[in-house]
């Protein structure tokens, strides 16, 4: 389930990237202007004060020692070279005073002097100096910003953006996982159910992709059970005409007891009879609701094995039970389902074929196993047995109506189940029921 609900395929992932990553993408291009634009003027801010700073202390040295000595060049080097009196770093500079005299000087031979500049000082007897310094040279961009997106601050946004992401892709899934869950839950249960108003009144697609879901699923039902209705009248209505006609036919027969005709009548009364309550049988699959029930799989199998003894005294069926099985469903639609099923291989076994029934007890699920000997299906019409009204082309034609494979579908469709075909490299048909032991 959590697979299916955050696979890597699925539609969460896309969005919650898409978003994640735009947001990551504003972010570093946000980083890179601001970085670009104010981190640069702050770098050279602070240049051009350490400057100041640094060349006010050699300035008020210099003066200093000029004031008490001739050699104040001298005593400004042996200061300077001092590390106490350097903080650890000497910005390469050259000072003059306001007569062009070289005061100070440190590592400046190098610099073209079109990449130099020049700042102004005042030392304490008020005389100008002259400061030619290196042009600042601000720190790469994309270190600046890497530098920045090391910060607390950026660590927060990102996990703020990522949030904001999963939040954003969730509230779009959300919805649209229940209304799958509410298609599904209608195309097994058919039953109509009522959406949330809160999903209905959301104003935006998805409440209008709601309120389409709920026009259709309302207009597929209406259709549906009109037509299961219409099904269920004509059948109905087919039986009194049907009655008056097998009456008439036995009256006929009491003066003719030997007319073909009238053994004619008499079968072609009962096999629509018989259409008439199989189409029966399908409509009450499609409208009935019963009360679930705790099931004995193995006695509904051996009532039907018992069954097709009588019906078909001349094909040998096999039944084998693993254990005692119980489950919870609906006994009469099962029995249905098993009749037609085993049925139907007991009828394309003509020629006295083994028919082989048995039952198996899983963790969760139960299966029935339904295997002939006869003239099998061909595999490209195995896909169209279930289809009402449906007979295979090949030798399996027969006097059917293509109803009873259908109604054993329609049976473990009702208790969530699957019915799987297979034809078996020594011929005939293999079909196999799996039901689950618990019904949601």
């Amino acid at each position: 389930m959590l697979k299916h609900t955050f696979g890597v395929k699925r539609l969460f992932w896309r969005i919650f990237i898409a978003f994640w990553l735009a947001s990551l993408l504003v972010m570093i291009a946000t980083g890179f202007v601001l970085v670009n634009k104010f981190s640069s003027d702050e770098y050279n801010k602070r240049f051009f004060n350490d400057v100041v700073s640094q060349a006010e202390r050699i300035v008020w040295r210099y003066e200093q020692d000029l004031a008490t000595s001739g050699g104040a060049k001298v005593k400004l080097k042996d200061w300077v070279n001092n590390k106490h009196n350097r903080d650890g770093h000497l910005i390469p500079m050259l000072i003059k005073n306001d007569n062009g005299k070289t005061v100070y000087h440190y590592r400046l031979n190098k610099i073209k002097l079109k990449d130099r500049t020049e700042q102004h000082v005042t030392g304490p007897s008020n005389r100008e100096y002259q400061v030619h310094i290196r042009k600042p040279k601000a720190p790469r961009i994309y270190k600046q910003v890497l530098y920045r997106f090391q910060s607390l601050q950026f660590g927060f946004i990102f996990i703020a953006s990522a949030l904001v992401s999963a939040l954003l892709s969730w509230s779009i899934i959300l919805p649209l996982n229940y209304l799958g869950a509410f298609s599904r839950r209608y195309a097994n249960q058919q039953e109509v159910a009522i959406l949330p108003r809160k999903l209905i009144a959301r104003g935006d697609e998805l409440g209008d992709l709601a309120l389409d879901i709920d026009f259709m699923i309302n207009k597929t039902h209406a259709a549906a059970s009109a037509q299961q209705q219409l099904l269920h009248d004509v059948s109905h209505e087919l039986r009194a005409p049907l009655a008056r006609l097998q009456a008439s036919a036995a009256l006929i027969e009491q003066k003719s007891p030997d007319s073909r005709h009238v053994k004619q009548i008499h079968n072609d009364c009962l096999r629509i009879d018989q259409l008439i309550q199989q189409i029966l049988d399908y409509s009450k699959l499609e409208q009935g609701s019963p009360t679930v029930e705790n099931c004995d799989l193995n006695a509904l199998c051996q009532h039907v094995v018992d069954n097709m003894a009588v019906n078909y005294p001349g094909i040998p069926v096999h039944f084998t039970a693993r254990g005692k099985i119980e489950l919870a469903g609906y006994p009469e639609a099962l029995l249905q389902a098993l009749d037609n099923i085993i049925g139907n291989a007991c009828k394309y076994s003509a020629n006295g074929e083994l028919v082989e029934v048995s039952t198996l007890a899983r963790e969760l699920s139960v299966v029935v196993t339904v295997r002939d000997h006869g003239p099998g299906v061909d595999d490209e019409e195995m896909s169209k047995l279930s289809q009402p009204f449906y007979r295979a082309g090949n030798q399996m034609h027969t006097n059917g109506f293509g109803l009873g494979l259908s109604i054993a579908v329609k049976a473990i469709n009702k208790h969530n189940g699957e019915l799987r075909m297979s034809s078996p490299d020594d011929g005939g048909l293999c079909v196999e029921i799996i039901l689950p032991r618990t019904l949601p």
